[in-house]
């Protein structure tokens, strides 16, 4: 699958859901599925420890990031969010929070603060749309930079 195929996969995703971000994630899926996230990857992101943290590749223009699901300590987690937020949003009812896809290049339109959260037991941070885009930068698909330990 070469990158126009990869985007007209998106543009028709696009059509037949209800969000971008629904899109958004069944092509990451679509991607992981068939074995074609390698081709398309072009940045890492991971943890001192070397977690895997966030996977940046590229749809057409778009440069994409996936975020890993992850599990906050119970103390942390009570803090974080409130009770009707985590049986609503999480995959358990309580700590186990959702993988995530981010559109960067959308997410860097709206300033250099803005950016999508990351999390590992080792590490909790953010990840600015401006640090994605120039980390991917001249890179090409399916041939990433050495990974980016946080």
């Amino acid at each position: 699958m070469d990158e126009r195929s990869v985007a007209e996969l998106f543009a028709t995703l696009l059509a037949q859901t209800a969000s971008k971000s629904d899109a958004d994630a069944r092509m990451y899926a679509a991607l992981d599925n068939q074995g074609l996230l390698s081709r398309v990857t072009t940045h890492r992101y991971i943890c001192r420890r070397g977690c895997p943290i966030a996977t940046v590749y590229k749809v057409g223009a778009a440069v994409m990031l996936a975020v890993r699901d992850y599990k906050y300590s119970p103390g942390l987690n009570e803090a974080q969010s409130v009770e009707s937020a985590r049986a609503k949003n999480t995959l358990d009812g309580n700590r186990h929070w959702p993988a995530h896809v981010y559109d960067m290049t959308d997410l860097a339109e709206w300033g250099d603060d803005a950016g999508a959260s990351i999390v590992c037991r080792h590490y909790r941070g953010v990840l600015t749309g401006k640090r994605v885009l120039e980390d991917s930068r001249d890179v090409a698909p399916g041939h990433p930079n050495k990974p980016t330990r946080l």
